[in-house]
């Protein structure tokens, strides 16, 4: 076995497995022959225990401190004891062996300890390079540091990833609902365009031409009305313009005598005298002799006021 002493920075690493083969062999064996390299051993792994459950600093634990102070007020009250042993021990052959000094005898009783297969020592302590030296060795095991924090990362990332998915699905969802009102619209639209074309181009629609006389250009619309589905268009030209807060009202007078004209809608010319009603609410099966147009208050009337302005023919 080598002659190279065990330190306190071989015990850090072989706790961390970080030895090489041959350095890890070489310190098991020095193991098994000394317990003062056994019991640091187990202080070793208890403070490499402590520094892995912390994660808000990188210096070594309270406990190693004090076990670190200890060691050296142990050392320091225990350092004389070996020199003085030894010159006892040495004095009954200081006959035998003149020729070795007091100095080289001093250097001896401070030579790094070796273990002894024969007889190992129970007294002598584990030698150790500096303590200055091991502070730094938990400082360089940044993993066990980070890894108390990785956990938090992880759920941190994964609650912005959430909430960036949460607001994705909303702004889907709002798509979806404009495109579904978009295609209510559209069909709603052409639902109405296609029941005007029907009432246009249908050979059962009543059409009638109404003219008003003695005006230059004359006024005149045209009425197209399908009493099956109550479905009219009305389209007027050359019609004047109408007093402020007046409008043209459009009457449905039915066949038979004595039946109240049914309002039709109510429309205002623009400034080239054109007009329209298209769709209003209309009872359905109800036959029209003819249709009038009177002027009304704003917002029309339920009976018609005199005189008709215009009559179907």
């Amino acid at each position: 076995m080598s002659n190279q002493p065990v330190t306190a920075e071989d015990l850090y690493l072989y706790a961390m497995q970080l030895l090489e083969p041959e350095e890890q062999t070489r310190l098991e064996n020095f193991l098994l022959q000394s317990p003062e390299a056994r019991a640091e051993l187990a202080n070793v792994r208890g403070d490499l225990a402590l520094l892995a459950l912390s994660a808000e600093s990188v210096a070594p634990p309270a406990l190693a401190r004090q076990r670190l102070l200890k060691e050296v007020a142990r050392e320091k009250k225990a350092a004389p004891a070996p020199t003085l042993i030894n010159r006892a021990s040495q004095a009954p052959a200081a006959a035998d062996a003149p020729h070795v000094s007091e100095s080289s005898t001093s250097v001896l009783d401070r030579k790094p300890l070796q273990a002894d297969s024969s007889k190992p020592s129970h007294d002598a302590p584990l030698p150790m390079r500096s303590y200055a030296e091991d502070e730094e060795a938990p400082r360089r095991n940044i993993f066990a540091v980070m890894m108390p924090w990785a956990g938090w990362a992880v759920a941190a990332g994964l609650a912005v990833s959430t909430f960036d998915l949460y607001h994705r699905s909303q702004d889907l969802q709002d798509k979806v609902a404009f495109a579904n009102a978009s295609v209510v619209r559209a069909t709603t639209n052409s639902a109405k365009a296609q029941q005007v074309l029907e009432t246009l181009r249908s050979g059962a629609a009543q059409r009638f031409q109404l003219t008003k006389q003695n005006s230059q250009p004359i006024p005149s619309a045209r009425v197209t009305y399908l009493a099956e589905s109550g479905s009219l268009v009305f389209q007027g030209s050359n019609m004047e313009q109408l007093p402020p807060e007046k409008t043209y009202e459009l009457w449905l007078i039915p066949v038979g005598e004595g039946r109240q004209p049914i309002p039709a809608g109510t429309f205002k010319p623009d400034e080239r005298g054109y007009a329209s009603v298209i769709l209003p609410q209309l009872p359905k099966g109800v036959l029209a002799s003819t249709f009038g147009v009177t002027m009304e208050d704003d917002g029309g009337s339920q009976t018609p006021t005199l005189p008709i302005l215009m009559i179907g023919s």
